[in-house]
């Protein structure tokens, strides 16, 4: 069997752009009920627009976080995000202020990571 990679798979319309498997841990600061919280995380996948992650303790829909995620080759990032699906220990995270450089680390990390089709986790 064999995995499709960025040339060969449409992505949905619906979406910003492409997901692309890119499994690494993250930290997720938030602010809680005037608490600062530090959560650990395990990335899905990564796209300019956003990541999937797995993590342990619950996140509210709609809930404002800051993701450190390392990328390859450009060290660790540091990225604002909203989060925007929860389904049991598994969140998507929308990139709410990507930097111009970040966005060509992002590019520059995905370049031969498999694209995710459609509707895939």
């Amino acid at each position: 069997m064999t995995t499709p990679f960025s040339d060969e798979v449409p992505y949905s319309a619906g979406r910003i752009s492409p997901r692309h498997v890119y499994e690494t841990r993250i930290r997720i600061r938030l602010q809680r009920d005037s608490q600062s919280l530090t959560l650990q995380g395990w990335t899905r996948d990564l796209s300019e627009g956003g990541l999937n992650a797995f993590v342990a303790q619950g996140l509210a829909l709609g809930e404002f976080v800051t993701l450190e995620i390392s990328l390859l080759d450009s060290g660790k990032h540091v990225i604002p995000a909203k989060v925007v699906r929860a389904l049991g220990t598994q969140y998507g995270f929308q990139f709410t202020a990507l930097s111009a450089e970040q966005r060509m680390q992002i590019r520059a990390s995905l370049k031969g990571q498999p694209r995710l089709a459609d509707g895939s986790a």
